[in-house]
């Protein structure tokens, strides 16, 4: 029997933090916990503070201290804070608040090194940033602090309409509930995309995007919500793209003929079913692609192609590159 590894995963929780910038994430590394026991995800909460206030004014007691050092392979996930992205008149920037913040920052810029791994979520990134551990790094963040992040260091390569950034042991997301699909990433990198898929299938999340896709993907392609059939079919197909959905299939469970299916699906997306069902295909295989010790053509089977032939020609209606040259340029990039 494989003993189990252990991950260290501290979440450092900035001034009066988001609930749903840590709490999603967390809930993320719970449920991977719950579904397979090759690794475990040891989450420990950390700040200045032994309590704090949330954005929600829940109070948060038996907080851990930061630790004096990290240890090579463990996680580190920075919050974001209530006052710099909602300006809440009820909340705000105290001189402690302030002074908080600066003792987060000169510990981040004292202990993080290039063994770790770095998670911000929303202005969690601000933070990291006046460390100077985001120096030459792509990053991203809310919409609202975009400006705030470029007046830092002219070093940060700042992205703009992006879910999250990875470059290196660097991964930003753009805020809130951007911290949750951020963290199925990273399951998805460590367990596999099976497992990042069943987690979003239970937290009711649509596992939908990477984190250099624009926030229009396959994923909301076609999804104008106006007819309910459609939109009923299409919740279908997403709770399992790798499942064969095809015309006769798809028109026996909305209650139509084929003829009529079909027509009204096109009519409504824009696209046909193969390609509508497609798309979200390839959108997987991009994120799996993205793991460097993805098979190529291990895809073509968990992805329900019937063949390489028909993988590939579904990926050319998306991609110019070769898969093979397309995982490789996102490496170099």
């Amino acid at each position: 029997m494989v003993a189990t590894q252990h991950i260290k995963v501290y979440i450092l929780l900035a001034p009066v933090p988001l609930m749903l910038d840590f709490a999603g994430p967390a809930e993320v590394l719970r449920c991977a916990n719950r579904v397979q026991d090759k690794i475990h995800f040891d989450v420990e909460f950390i700040a200045p503070h032994t309590e704090m206030l949330t954005s929600v004014g829940l109070p948060l007691t038996g907080i851990s201290p930061v630790p004096k050092e990290l240890a090579p392979g463990d996680i580190l996930l920075v919050s974001g804070s209530t006052n710099e992205i909602l300006g809440d008149a009820n909340l705000p920037t105290t001189n402690e608040t302030a002074n908080d913040k600066q003792l987060i920052v000169n510990w981040l810029r004292a202990t993080f090194t290039e063994h770790q791994m770095l998670l911000t979520v929303c202005s969690g990134a601000i933070l990291a940033a006046r460390a100077g551990l985001l120096d030459g790094y792509q990053c991203t963040t809310h919409h609202d602090c975009l400006e705030e992040l470029r007046s830092i260091s002219p070093r940060l390569k700042v992205e703009e309409n992006r879910l999250f950034t990875q470059d290196r042991n660097r991964f930003t997301s753009a805020g809130i509930t951007s911290g949750t699909d951020l963290m199925l990433h990273i399951v998805g990198q460590k367990l596999g995309i099976g497992f990042a898929a069943a987690i979003a299938k239970h937290m009711v999340i649509y596992a939908r995007r990477s984190g250099n896709d624009p926030q229009l993907s396959p994923w909301l392609q076609g999804r104008s919500h106006l007819h309910p059939t459609v939109h009923r079919v299409q919740d279908l197909i997403a709770q399992d793209p790798t499942a064969i959905w095809d015309v006769k299939t798809l028109a026996r469970e909305a209650h139509m003929s084929e003829r009529h299916f079909s027509r009204l699906f096109n009519n409504e997306t824009g696209l046909s079913v193969p390609d509508y069902v497609n798309g979200l295909r390839i959108a997987i295989a991009e994120n799996a692609l993205r793991a460097q010790n993805t098979q190529i053509e291990r895809l073509v089977g968990d992805l329900g192609f019937g063949s390489s032939r028909h993988f590939r020609r579904a990926w050319q209606k998306h991609h110019q590159l070769s898969p093979t040259q397309w995982r490789q340029n996102q490496l170099d990039n």
